[in-house]
């Protein structure tokens, strides 16, 4: 796959941002000593130890090293509804403009603050906020579509969807649509106009998960999941549509997951689906030229030879034999 390794070159690329900007303010700090410039020691150190504690954990990520996830604990910003979301980034603008301020007040850095704090303010304002505000949690004419082309069945009860783009006529390679459905999270990832690849876990299975912001300008995010039988797979929201908000999506991800942790039966083997290609004739009578008609080739996330234990229960700890799948 193309882009089989995006999502770990997205950290690197955070981890060497990291480093440069910590660089940069540590510099600062050091200037500030030597000149007795208090202010100006206080300013780079705000920077330099977030940073600092930043790099240690996407080296972690990295590592495969993530914490365990509790339902219902954690990701505070993603469990918030979407006009909780919306305060919240209000909230953050403000504090953005009052940095501005204090670097035209004080004349530090202003250039790169002007650029950097009037870009994120844009950003913020005319991108994360309208789609959060347009996202549908189940959009029906897009669940007809999926279904029409194969990629779910009439049977798939479907909790939440996203995709990358915004009709099929301008789907790319590695454009990716998620589901969320009763017990899995599916990731389909476009290869060609009619060919795709799909993933499919067990909500249960999930034993570890990470968020972390993506792309240029925070627009998308990586989803990093640890599975009880040690696989591991990070798969990226590009983010790149006005009309799918990750971060919505994500908190409906959430939901289904805490509810699939809680309300998991013992004895119920946890399964995934095997790798195998899966032909679709019967969609050779579609003939819209907006629509794919896509083969699907599903990949196989190895499961554990003990799934259950004596119990019936899937165990939450086993050793290391499971792989690593970057969508």
């Amino acid at each position: 796959m193309q882009n089989q390794n995006e999502a770990v070159a997205e950290i690197h690329k955070k981890i060497r941002t990291l480093w440069i900007t910590s660089a940069f303010f540590g510099l600062m700090s050091l200037f500030g000593i030597m000149t007795g410039n208090f202010l100006l020691l206080l300013l780079g150190l705000v920077f330099v130890v977030p940073g600092i504690w930043a790099i240690g954990k996407f080296k972690r990520m990295l590592q495969n090293q993530l914490a365990d996830y509790q339902p219902g604990k954690g990701f505070s910003f993603f469990r918030k509804t979407g006009e909780q979301k919306i305060k919240v980034i209000t909230y953050t603008q403000i504090g953005m403009a009052g940095l501005i301020l204090f670097s035209l007040i004080t004349k530090l850095s202003v250039g790169p603050t002007l650029f950097i704090g009037l870009s994120a303010l844009v950003y913020l304002q005319f991108v994360m906020k309208r789609r959060i505000k347009v996202h549908t949690k189940i959009d029906d004419a897009t669940l007809f579509e999926l279904e029409e082309i194969g990629i779910i069945t009439p049977k798939d009860i479907v909790k939440a969807l996203y995709k990358d783009f915004e009709s099929w006529r301008h789907v790319q390679p590695n454009n990716k649509i998620f589901l969320v459905k009763q017990d899995a999270l599916v990731c389909i990832v476009m290869q060609e106009r009619h060919e795709a690849v799909r993933m499919e876990c067990r909500l249960r299975d999930i034993q570890k998960l990470g968020i972390v912001g993506s792309g240029k300008n925070g627009e998308g995010l990586l989803l990093l999941i640890g599975t009880v039988h040690d696989n591991a797979v990070r798969l990226k929201l590009d983010g790149k549509s006005f009309q799918d908000s990750p971060e919505e999506f994500v908190s409906h991800f959430l939901q289904a997951l805490d509810e699939a942790l809680q309300t998991a039966s013992p004895g119920t083997p946890a399964l995934i689906r095997d790798g195998r290609m899966m032909p679709r004739p019967e969609l050779q009578e579609h003939a819209s030229s907006e629509k794919p008609r896509v083969v699907i080739r599903e990949i196989e996330l190895p499961s554990s030879a003990a799934s259950n234990n004596d119990s019936g229960q899937v165990p939450r700890k086993t050793g290391a034999t499971g792989r690593q799948l970057d969508l």
